[in-house]
């Protein structure tokens, strides 16, 4: 059975007290402790009886009879009865005002078969069968929340409620007497009756005295040792039947048939036993009857342990192998501390479990604290220290040693395989530790001779194959400091010091896991090896940990030539084996090294273990998980010191986060200036296994990160610097810091005179389609960037890049497209809404500012007076038309052959009104502009003959394609020559005030206002997890100075970029707004002439939709 619900509760409130300040009134809270224990200890005699009656019901029907009905002392029942084994068993039913008056359990006969019932309703197993009272007994239990069950199932009364298991039994016998022919009459709690045979051929009574033994007997232990008992035989066949002892267990019995004596001698140390009496008569009637006798004084009034000397003496038993029934709760078969221990005075400690004699079963400290120690122990001839010595195959739970400020002091010389944790000093066999506080320090004041291993934690030091933790509330939890500040054992490996603020050594011996534990504590120790969570593991897995403590070395050895080999150190773990996996961990304290050893974020000394899903400090907290220290290099030339990840590693540190800082150990006292973690600097020794992407000819995607999106990751040299004009400047740089890239910058200064960005079409077409099926590679019908560029320098076109996405098979871009004020493109709605990845895009207002905000168009015109909405321009949407979206303007962009062979198909069955403005052609933001009718063509009955399309060749004329129920409308209210008027208004972060001379549409915004805005994106998003060629733009807080940017990739020369990574780049750059336009084989730049960048597609530049162009005339 379990009281899961209340054990948690009180472990919960002992812990509120144990973090509660002193003024804390906590008499309520122990009052509900008291009442939950008190619970407990009425649900497990309440279920037990429970069991007793139905196990009776059960028995007399298979093959059993009751042999006896008499009164109790308090009004219940004492029944005794037997089964088909003949053994003779003694049941107590409470009185009627004991149990509860719910009428639950009961009987029902189908079929001649009896049946247990609830409420009625035929008891059912897991197979659906019905439940015979003659086959299995049910099984009946208190859950969690304090409620009946019966095989697993709810309990419910007769309304359909649950019952709960408080203040009185429940029901299931109600009464048992005699009949009238012979027969004893069960009455159930439902009022259901069983009848079953009585045996009356002959009973016995066992007597001490008057006092009949019924079930334990408990006696006072005379001085002789011996007890003398009495028996009787009553009945009708009482004179014909012969008696014998058959079973003796821990006593000896000596029957004397003629005096009817029964002499009983108890050996020294005798705490309880018992013998059987079997009585047999001519007829084959048999009956036995068990006796048990215990000493009262060997029995306790509490079970567990409340006081020092209670654990002294649990120490004592289980170092000796002796019996633990004492201590141990029979209800839940635990050892468990029942309250605080007070060691106020103890300055000395027999850890629990030797070599000989390990603690090999479960310790329930139930939340429990050991305060006020102040322990010393001389470990020269003491091999393990602390509150338990040696556990093997047991557990230790739930336990908190210490309080904060108190120590345990480590004298004498700790020889070859000394090992110390106040919780436990080795742990083996699969033993779990798990739900354990330290919060001792540990004060080593004794000596370690040169290679003697010596292992101090605060949780457990040596492990072979235990469970440390778990998920939950099963982590351990170490708050003690473990500072060492001398030592004279220079070893760096397994015969140094080892120091974990969870498990100092983790062997070969064994598979130890070690879960969601915490080290709070600082570590510190000249030499060894040292780590927040384990010193060493060589064989075994840390999953979810998290160090929050600082680990250091010492200065004892700095002034040495070599005291830097002295030393391995990490935040997680010293130093691993092959065997080890740190898996999803966190180090978010400082790690540093005074001599400039091998240290890191995860592990100090890397040998070929595996560190995967971990991360070394916190993306937006600069002051956690800083690596500290120099590089020394040594005279083979191997590098010691910091790495954010390991100080070294001979295997692959894969999926892992780092951020924090670097520093040299002159920064110490000035972090600000230290470099953050960077890709470089994650591995001080062994870089080859430090990969932070999958390759660099194929895959791109990143295998480990750092804090790319600050500006102190951006670090490149400046190889070409060139001003085109005044006001714009070109820029070629490669990156530095272990990133090979190559990056090409315009920065463009709108405030000087004559320089601007426009944007332009390939061949002046929209749609502009050539019929590749999306396969691009190189020249394919449309104009190159190069080409755009070419053909408009004369107009003073100094640079450009491809810049906007495009669908290239049907030829349109994906967004709104402005140039020169003129709305050359916009998507039909249904396309923008769908494509919000695409709602943003660089904008040029006509008064020289610029922004990378989200846009959103709004087409309206106006026929006779009434105002229509219109939906694109020049958009696919013309070759079909839309009964949804009714009106859509196209212009002589629209190209009927684009190229050869390939159509802009106009739709046969709409109107058609086409008008040439009468002033100036239509603009963005400028409001209505007018415009005359020169033609009205109806296809909506009958189609317009292919040769009849009304394409469009006049620059100044635009066209109208309506449909539904707005082309009735407009159809009966409109006539060539008559005027109407149509307005484009686009607003940028919703103003629609400020006239617009350039948009290109653009995906996403990685720099808003000064900050990197990721959120948008989700895990899988390619601009997080694909490095690409890639171009982007950004512009700062003034909107005056833009940056346009583009990045090569896909090759061994270079790597593409991230999003994380542009929004750094601009913002490094002086930026404080950034978007990023098309990347990947289409990513180009054209300056002064030629194709600066390098395409990655094998046919080099490729034929694109819309290009951004820098103008400066």
């Amino acid at each position: 059975m379990k009281y899961n619900k209340i054990l948690a509760f009180c472990a919960s409130a002992l812990l509120v007290l144990a973090a509660g300040c002193d003024k804390y009134d906590d008499s309520k809270l122990w009052d509900d402790v008291d009442k939950a224990y008190n619970e407990l200890t009425k649900i497990q005699p309440m279920v037990e009886a429970v069991s007793q009656q139905v196990e009776l019901v059960s028995a007399v029907i298979s093959s059993g009879a009751i042999t006896g009905i008499s009164a109790a002392e308090d009004g219940g029942y004492v029944v005794r009865y037997k089964g088909a084994d003949n053994t003779e068993h003694t049941i107590t039913i409470a009185s009627k005002d004991e149990v509860t008056t719910a009428p639950v359990i009961g009987t029902k006969t189908e079929e001649g078969v009896l049946y247990w019932t609830i409420n009625g309703e035929l008891l059912k197993d897991l197979d659906g069968a019905n439940v015979a009272v003659a086959g299995r007994v049910p099984t009946f239990d208190v859950n969690s929340d304090g409620y009946w069950t019966v095989n697993g199932a709810l309990m419910k009364d007769a309304s359909g409620n649950p019952i709960k298991a408080e203040g009185k039994e429940l029901s299931v016998i109600s009464k048992v007497e005699k009949t009238a022919d012979g027969k004893g009459l069960i009455t159930l709690g439902d009022g259901s009756t069983v009848t079953v045979d009585l045996f009356e051929a002959f009973s016995i009574g066992v007597f001490d005295g008057q006092t009949e033994l019924l079930n334990q007997y408990l006696l006072t232990m005379p001085a002789s040792r011996s007890l003398t008992l009495s028996y009787t035989l009553t009945g009708p066949s009482a004179d014909e039947t012969i008696i014998k002892i058959t079973r003796q267990t821990s006593l000896t019995a000596v029957l004397d048939a003629s005096a009817k004596t029964i002499t009983v001698t108890f050996p020294a140390g005798f705490e309880e036993g018992g013998f059987n009496l079997m009585i047999a008569d001519a007829e084959g009637n048999v009956l036995i009857r068990p006796v048990y006798i215990g000493d009262r004084a060997m029995v306790p009034d509490y079970y567990g342990i409340k006081t020092v000397e209670d654990f002294q003496k649990f120490a004592v038993a289980v170092n000796a192998g002796a019996s633990l029934k004492r201590f141990r709760d029979p209800a839940t078969g635990l050892i468990t501390l029942l309250q605080d221990l007070d060691m106020v005075g103890f300055t000395a400690w027999t850890p629990i479990g030797t070599e000989d004699h390990p603690w090999g079963d479960k310790f329930n400290g139930n939340g429990k604290t050991i305060r006020n120690i102040e322990f010393s122990t001389d470990v020269t001839s003491q091999k393990y220290t602390g509150i338990f010595g040696v556990v093997d195959g047991g557990s230790v739970e739930n336990l908190i040693v210490g309080e904060d400020g108190e120590s345990w002091t480590i004298t004498g010389t700790a020889n070859n395989g000394t090992a110390v944790a106040p919780v436990v000093a080795f742990a083996k066999g699969e033993a779990v530790i798990a739900k354990c506080t330290n919060n001792l320090d540990i004060n080593f004041t004794g000596t370690n001779p040169s290679e003697a291993l010596l292992m101090l934690s605060g949780i457990v030091a040596q492990s072979d194959g235990s469970t440390i933790g778990g998920a939950g509330e099963l982590a351990c939890v170490n708050n003690g400091d473990i500072v060492i500040t001398e030592i004279t054992n220079k070893k760096n490996g397994l015969t140094g010091v080892n120091i974990g603020g969870i498990c100092a050594h983790a062997s070969e011996n064994g598979t130890t896991n070690i879960t969601a534990c915490v080290n709070n504590g600082h570590l510190a120790c000249p030499t060894g090896r040292s780590g927040g969570i384990c010193g060493t593991i060589i064989k075994g897995r840390l999953s979810a940990c998290v160090n929050n403590g600082m680990i250091e070395d010492g200065t004892q050895y700095k002034s040495e030539d070599k005291g830097y080999d002295h030393k391995r150190m990490g935040g997680l773990v010293g130093a691993t084996d092959q065997n080890a996996t740190i898996d999803g961990c966190t180090n978010l304290g400082t790690v540093l090294t005074h001599v400039g050893c091998r240290c890191g974020g995860f592990v100090g000394h890397n040998a070929k273990g595996k560190v995967q899903n971990c991360t070394n400090g916190a993306e937006k907290d600069l002051s956690k998980g800083n690596i500290i220290g120099d590089v020394v290099t040594d005279a083979s030339g191997n590098l010691h010191g910091p790495g954010w990840a390991c100080g070294y590693t001979s295997s692959d540190i894969k999926t892992c986060y780092g951020y924090g800082r670097v520093a040299t150990y002159a920064q110490k006292d000035n972090l600000e200036a230290a470099d953050i973690a960077l890709h470089d600097n994650a591995v001080r020794h062994g870089t080859q296994y430090y990969k932070f992407v999958s390759g660099m000819t194929s895959g791109y995607e990143p295998t480990n990160w750092v804090n790319w999106g600050s500006t102190k990751y951006c670090n490149w040299d400046v190889k070409t610097t060139k001003e085109l004009h005044s006001g714009v400047k070109y820029m070629a740089v490669e990156w530095t810091r272990g990133i090979t890239r190559k990056m090409k910058i315009l920065e463009i200064d709108l405030t000087k005179s004559g320089v601007e960005i426009t944007t332009a079409m390939a061949d002046d077409i929209i749609p502009n389609p050539n019929g590749n099926d999306n396969n691009n590679s190189g020249k394919n019908k449309r104009e190159l960037l190069s080409e755009v560029c070419a053909r408009l320098k004369s107009t003073g076109v100094v640079a450009g890049v491809n810049s906007g996405f495009f669908d290239s098979h049907d030829g349109f871009p994906r967004g709104i497209h402005v140039q020169e004020g003129v709305p050359m493109y916009v998507n039909n709605r249904t396309v923008r809404w769908n494509l919000t990845n695409h709602k943003w895009g660089f904008t040029q207002f006509t008064d020289k500012t610029s922004s990378c905000g989200v846009k959103e168009f709004t087409g309206k015109y106006k026929v006779a007076g009434t105002e229509y909405e219109y939906y694109s321009i020049n958009d696919t949407i013309c070759r079909h038309g839309s009964d949804a979206l009714k009106s859509n303007i196209y212009t002589h962009h629209y190209k009927k052959t684009p190229h050869s062979g390939l159509t802009n198909p106009l739709s046969k069955k709409c109107l058609y009104v086409l008008a040439q403005f009468t002033g100036d052609y239509l603009h963005v933001n400028t409001g209505y502009h007018k415009a005359k009718v020169t033609k009205i063509l109806d296809g909506r009955s009958s189609a317009i003959a292919s040769a009849d399309l009304p394409y469009i060749s006049d620059k100044k004329t635009i066209g109208i394609q309506i449909r539904g129920d707005v082309a009735d409308a407009v159809k009966a209210s409109v006539s060539v020559g008559d005027e109407i008027e149509i307005k484009c208004d686009i607003a940028i972060d919703g103003n629609s005030t400020k006239p617009i001379y350039t948009i290109n549409s653009s995906m996403y915004q990685f720099l808003n206002n000064g900050s990197v805005t990721l959120s948008g994106l989700g895990a899988d998003n390619g601009n997080l997890n694909t490095y690409d060629p890639v171009t982007f733009i950004g512009c700062d807080a003034a909107t005056t100075k833009v940056w346009i940017v583009q990045v090569d990739g896909r090759s061994s020369s270079s790597l593409g970029m991230t999003a994380p990574e542009m929004a750094a780049t601009i913002k490094k750059l002086g930026g404080h707004n950034m978007t990023r336009f098309d990347g990947g084989g289409s990513s180009s730049m054209w300056v002064d002439g030629k194709i600066v960048s390098n395409p990655s597609d094998s046919r080099g530049e490729r034929s694109c939709m819309n290009y951004l162009l820098v103008r400066a005339k």
